[in-house]
């Protein structure tokens, strides 16, 4: 089997095979024949078959960020069918429905973007390398991985029943006493890493790589270990939750115990009642922990006079002075994390 072999296997058009052997893309012409596989539909296909209006089809999907550049091109299949009818007739999420889409939306693209990029830095050959290319190969490594990605998705929803559920028991927890149904208490930090901006100028990119995926693997680790959860990386800075204040401050300074070559983690960590909102926290204690990281010393993790009272005793802390900080009108009370093996 030679490589116009393999994609008139695939579904490709002559056309498309002389296409994309004049432009060099044949490779990529097999990855994108796997993707749109089925795609047979327009949006109007998808209205007519859905009981609705081509504009609201088009404002459905693009809340979930799926480009349509153009409403007669055939971008979907009989699954799009069965989901956009869902989305019609069920309206599943009532009058919230568009900021749930959203966060659908958001939080797919973050995964296919994160799926293309792992590809593109670890499997995709180097079309400038030293090395003849075999394109056939490549070309059925390109229909591969993507069978592959689409197979993962099938399976997504296994994977997000788990999540809902763990989710729920969160909430469940988290909002026991609060005064109002949109806050949980929690324990939120942040992890910085002092030293990776210089790092960075004078490191290659495939070693900051992987210093970041060793940070953010053990960042997950430990959070997982303390019944917390990393809300979003920052560049070189993790934010997490915990349930408790003490379970914080443990994760926080297990986080900070880790660092590589030239730099050193320091954190910050509250606790109290925060606004949630998609999966994100906002208010003052978000705020204070975020400054209190970056008042802290490299290795050092602070706390204020609230997070050191809910602990409970079960790190000892020392005073770090009264600090007016951006943001607060009043100075604040801060307070250095030791290990529980410290006198």
């Amino acid at each position: 089997m030679d490589i116009d072999d393999l994609l008139r296997s695939l579904g490709a058009t002559e056309e498309q095979i002389s296409q994309a052997r004049d432009e060099g893309h044949q490779a990529a012409l097999a990855g994108d024949l796997v993707l749109s596989r089925g795609a047979t539909l327009t949006a109007g296909d998808l209205a007519e078959r859905s009981g609705t209006t081509v504009q609201n089809v088009l404002d459905m999907w693009r809340t979930m960020g799926v480009v349509v550049p153009d409403a007669d091109r055939p971008l979907f299949s009989e699954d799009d069918v069965e989901f956009t009818r869902f989305l019609v007739s069920a309206n599943p999420v009532g009058v919230h429905g568009g900021e749930l889409l959203r966060v659908l939306g958001t939080s797919l693209s973050r995964v296919a973007e994160a799926a293309v990029a792992v590809y593109v830095q670890t499997q995709e050959p180097d079309r400038g390398g030293p090395d003849r290319l075999d394109v056939l190969a490549w070309a059925r490594g390109q229909a591969t991985v993507n069978t592959a990605a689409l197979r993962l998705g099938d399976f997504m929803g296994t994977v997000f029943a788990h999540h809902m559920r763990d989710a729920i028991d969160r909430q469940r927890a988290a909002q026991i006493g609060v005064s109002d149904r949109s806050l949980h208490r929690l324990a939120v930090g942040f992890v910085d890493l002092v030293g990776f901006t210089p790092l960075s100028l004078h490191t290659a990119p495939t070693s900051l790589l992987e210093l970041i995926g060793e940070f953010e693997g053990r960042a997950f680790e430990v959070a997982h270990d303390h019944q917390g959860r990393i809300v979003k990386h920052i560049g070189d800075e993790v934010m997490f939750v915990a349930p408790d204040a003490a379970a914080g401050c443990a994760i926080a300074l297990e986080i900070t115990a880790s660092s590589g070559t030239g730099i050193e983690p320091r954190g910050g960590v509250c606790f109290g009642e925060v606004i949630t909102r998609h999966g994100d926290y906002y208010g003052p204690v978000v705020n204070l922990a975020s400054r209190l990281a970056e008042l802290a010393v490299p290795g050092e993790v602070l706390v204020d006079a609230n997070t050191v009272r809910s602990a409970a005793g079960a790190f000892p802390f020392r005073e770090a002075g009264r600090r007016l900080l951006k943001g607060f009108d009043n100075p604040i009370d801060v307070h250095s994390v030791g290990t529980p093996s410290t006198p």
